[in-house]
């Protein structure tokens, strides 16, 4: 349980920010604290692999024309926390969002 309070800390301390695909500028957006919400709630868990502790992460994801979004990127240097974020998030779950906008997502495992 002190594993995913301080997961949760750590994505929330980090921040979310957008980019957009479009150049369209959308700092009220609500869909990105939703869908970082999202994310968070299906990379908790209490059994994190020690391989992962303490990595960080960016990914970024988008809303595809068929509604469901799609991984466009995941930047880290650590292979395991690559495949436990692949792994973990099920895109076609996610609640849909705007369709112009890129999510960008920082992900920090707490040590």
């Amino acid at each position: 349980m002190k594993n995913l309070k301080l997961l949760l800390v750590f994505v929330f301390a980090l921040g979310i920010g957008t980019v957009t695909a479009h150049e369209k500028v959308n700092n009220e957006d609500k869909g990105a604290k939703w869908i970082t919400t999202q994310i968070y709630e299906m990379l908790a868990d209490e059994e994190i692999p020690d391989q992962i502790r303490g990595a960080r992460a960016e990914i970024k994801i988008a809303l595809a024309d068929d509604g469901v979004y799609r991984l466009l990127s995941v930047k880290t240097n650590n292979k395991h926390l690559k495949d436990f974020i692949k792994a973990r998030i099920d895109f076609e779950n996610l609640e849909p969002g705007d369709k112009d906008l890129v999510y960008v997502v920082p992900i920090e495992i707490a040590e």
